[in-house]
């Protein structure tokens, strides 16, 4: 008999021929070497398939900036998105899931920690002091790793909490499930795409000219918000264009999962981090910030775990709390008692488990510098919003906003006097309560509060979150400062230790939502009262009330000279305002004099207020400061207050590099 050609001991033509040719042909040790070999190859195989059917694959495509209104398959108008869509025809499409915050850091961190971040401490954007995790909880792909996932990012973090260890097993811009050492070992992983990202929105004059979009600016439907004008259609149709530019990143994923012949044990979310990105989104707790496109995909090995029919669209309500205890929930790790949100896929949830859930919470707080201090709850078909600061206008600048084009032009329009009904509103005080019916007025133009018809609902929503910011307990009731020198150490424990008289604050906030006569007892008890927070926030509702309030501002005055910088700060706000003070000689003071950079944002942010929205009355110029803080913030409104723009450079304006923090915070 002939010998057939041998490798190390092996037939070199092994994998050429059926195995019964090849035993027929070979002699008696070589057959009992074949036998030995295929004995040895079939535990592996069955352990890789047992481990594959136990324990799904999750990945998220998070595409940055984009709220549900650019995107056809969720809102009238949007791009059309083929390769999102067909995901959607393979899964699950979440009409109504929501960012908790509007901006990235603050969104991401709610991702990473599954936790409100006005009870961890993480609810200010970019923080100046690192937040720990809440004792006993980790960043929750730690658990996953724990588990035996392989875990990866690519790249972006922007967290607000400190990591801690064991979180990622790589995390870069070469970061992938493709990279773990073993091919039958589970993963997660989350892939963040900047194309969307607000900096492709920050062209210059010349690109406006000169670069054609793939989409026609006079296709596009404006927010009724909007200005209608050549250089708003045209970033809008800018932003259609990203919006495909996201599909075929999405498309290109799905792809390579195929490639990998893992695509039927992986769970695909595609989401956007957060709304944005034309004026009046990113960064405002409006629908257009926080009501994301959610689209999972669900593999047909998996599909036993969301019994749901592929192609389904479901309206409960799901938020970024919700993501993690999701993702483990499906992968079968045991969500940590500490988080705040609630698993919506996985066993032993049902469709009408999930369309049964109507709520979410959200918040915005300050973003770079700016300042202000506003609470959601969007519940059913109604976003109640609280502001908190009534008075401070949505148009106050920031920096990084007036880097687009149109909303510089917005700004302009309104100083010239050219805005007319819903164009105005952004750059007027807001009220302390605004009601929306977000079906029937979707882009949020027509404020329900006062309308007696929705007397009731008001009433159940304002109730519903008084709870909220109670129960958190909401640490935004103190100011950021005071929060730096007193909660970060320990924040959820500053926060319960606290909360009684978190709880009192929040009474005095409120006193703004009644009328003033009806409030004036319970202001004066605070404004004499010996704790400086109470002081601080009736000052700030007097503020609110503005001119009805005016008969007790010389209960007022003497908080001018108070112990406390932020009392004085928020004294100094209500008396300019109406008129019995110059409040920038205060202010400006306060900035030249606090060592705390953080005082000093607080204090540039009223600053501004008074420079811009005062008819001129209460003017500043760069040489008045001098100040012994420094900080990213400061300088922010430092040179906006000198004049020193913020022009795109010359380019397509592709904005600030994925994860890259604009303010970094030593």
């Amino acid at each position: 008999m002939m010998a057939v050609p041998m490798q190390g001991g092996i037939p070199s033509n092994f994998r050429s021929q059926p195995i019964f040719l090849l035993m027929k042909n070979l002699n008696m040790p070589q057959r009992a070497l074949v036998l030995i070999l295929a004995l040895a190859c079939c535990p592996v195989v069955s352990c890789a398939s047992a481990v594959a059917a136990d324990r799904p694959n999750i990945v998220w495509i998070v595409s940055e900036d984009n709220s549900i209104h650019y995107l056809k398959h969720f809102f009238e108008g949007g791009a059309p998105a083929p390769n999102i869509e067909a995901m959607a025809a393979h899964g699950l499409t979440f009409n109504n899931a929501f960012s908790n915050a509007p901006v990235c850091s603050v969104a991401r961190t709610t991702l990473a920690t599954a936790c409100y971040g006005p009870r961890i401490g993480t609810q200010f954007h970019r923080r100046y002091t690192m937040a720990p995790m809440p004792q006993g909880l980790r960043m929750f792909p730690a658990y996953l790793r724990d588990a035996g996932y392989y875990t990866t990012n690519n790249s972006k973090k922007d967290y607000n909490a400190v990591e801690g260890q064991g979180v990622w097993d790589a995390s870069s811009r070469t970061a992938s499930w493709r990279n773990r050492p073993k091919q039958d070992q589970p993963f997660f992983h989350m892939q963040s795409h900047a194309q969307s990202h607000e900096g492709s929105l920050h062209f210059n004059r010349a690109v406006f000219e000169n670069d054609k979009t793939k989409t026609d600016p006079n296709s596009i439907q404006l927010a009724d918000y909007h200005p209608n004008t050549p250089l708003f259609r045209y970033t809008h149709a800018r932003y259609h264009d990203r919006m495909h530019d996201i599909d075929a990143i999405v498309g290109k994923t799905v792809q390579q999962l195929r490639e990998d012949g893992v695509l039927e044990d992986t769970f695909i979310f595609y989401f956007g981090d957060h709304g944005g990105v034309l004026p009046r989104s990113k960064g405002y707790i409006y629908e257009s910030g926080l009501h994301v496109p959610l689209v999972v995909r669900v593999p047909e090995n998996f599909k036993h775990l969301t019994p749901i029919a592929k192609g389904t669209r479901l309206n409960g309500f799901v938020s970024f709390i919700d993501f993690g205890p999701t993702t483990l929930h499906l992968a079968g790790v045991k969500v940590p008692s500490q988080v705040d949100g609630k698993a919506f896929l996985g066993k032993n949830i049902s469709e009408s488990d999930i369309n049964a859930r109507d709520e979410s919470f959200g918040y915005a707080d300050r973003f770079d510098e700016k300042y202000d201090f506003i609470r959601s709850v969007r519940k059913g078909k109604y976003q109640y919003i609280r502001n908190y600061q009534p008075y401070l206008p949505d148009g106050l600048n920031n920096n990084y906003r007036y880097k687009n084009m149109a909303f510089v032009e917005w700004r302009d329009l309104h100083n010239a006097g050219k805005l007319t009904g819903a164009a105005k509103q952004f750059f007027e005080s807001k009220p302390a309560e605004m009601l929306f019916d977000c079906e029937t007025d979707p882009h949020q133009i027509t404020n329900l509060a006062n309308d007696p018809k929705h007397a009731e609902v008001l009433a159940k929503l304002r109730e519903r979150l008084r709870q909220t910011v109670k129960g958190l307990p909401d640490l935004s009731f103190y100011p950021e400062s005071y929060l730096a020198k007193n909660a970060m150490q320990d924040p959820v424990a500053f926060g319960q230790q606290h909360k009684q008289e978190i709880a009192e604050l929040v009474d005095i906030a409120d006193l703004s939502l009644v009328p003033f006569k009806q409030a004036q007892p319970a202001l004066l008890a605070a404004i004499a009262s010996n704790d400086p927070m109470k002081r601080y926030w009736a000052a700030m509702a007097c503020t609110a009330f503005a001119a009805d309030a005016a008969e007790i501002s010389a209960k007022v005055k003497p908080l001018l000279k108070d112990d406390e910088l932020i009392v004085r700060m928020r004294a100094a706000e209500f008396l300019g305002s109406i008129g019995e003070i110059n409040p920038q000689v205060t202010l400006t003071e306060i900035v030249n004099t606090t060592q705390s950079s953080v005082e000093a944002t607080e204090a540039l942010n009223s600053v501004v207020w008074f420079k811009d929205f005062f008819d001129g009355k209460y003017p500043v110029k760069r040489s008045d400061f001098n100040p012994v803080s420094d900080g990213a913030d400061v300088n922010d409104r430092l040179n906006y207050i000198n004049g020193v723009p913020y022009p795109p450079k010359p380019g397509k304006g592709k904005g600030r590099k994925p994860g890259a923090a604009k303010n970094k915070k030593k």
